[in-house]
């Protein structure tokens, strides 16, 4: 009750619009970064990170709730980043699970890899382009405090970013000029 004011959960809070850039940086350079370069560095076409958003996202069993979050669940989906890092924040919840396909471009696209069960205080990382989803949260509210991380010096550098995600290629960018 204390924070209502700000909403949490009920749209994205992005953390360099309240301030708090810092901590995405800190985020970034000490943790994304560093472990990026060995766990990814066989399987994702990029080069050093260098561009990262931050925000809090949420997830309700009652998103009509005065305290609630818009949404149950999240629909399964890639993430505009080369890299995401999900941090489990906030209140007791139960649901709410990060279930993973495989990666997008590979044979096991779509094949159920498996499921991560949240637990506030910890972190998960893993490849943008790793489909996945949050399931039904079934009792209480559910957030992540999340990190996108970009290298504009790689795929980004050769194709826009909404040709990568959407696999256009040979056709010509919609995006406009910027990209071509």
């Amino acid at each position: 009750e204390e924070y209502i004011n700000l909403n949490l959960g009920r749209r994205p809070i992005d953390l360099d619009t309240i301030g708090m850039g810092w901590v995405n940086d800190l985020l970034l350079n000490l943790v994304m970064r560093p472990i990026s370069n060995h766990l990814f560095k066989e399987t994702e076409s990029m080069d050093d990170l260098d561009w990262r958003q931050g925000y809090i996202a949420g997830y309700s069993v009652d998103p009509q709730a005065k305290t609630g979050t818009p949404r149950h669940q999240l629909v399964s989906h890639t993430d505009d980043s080369e890299v995401t890092l999900n941090i489990c924040v906030g209140d007791q919840f139960e649901g709410g699970l990060l279930r993973f396909y495989g990666l997008r471009g590979t044979k096991e696209e779509g094949q159920l890899v498996g499921e991560f069960e949240p637990v506030i205080g910890t972190a998960l990382i893993h490849a943008g382009r790793h489909l996945h989803e949050v399931t039904t949260v079934e009792s209480g509210d559910r957030y992540a405090y999340v990190v996108w991380a970009r290298s504009w010096n790689g795929v980004r550098a050769q194709t826009c970013p909404c040709c990568w995600l959407n696999r256009r290629k040979g056709e010509e960018c919609i995006c406009g000029k910027r990209w071509n």
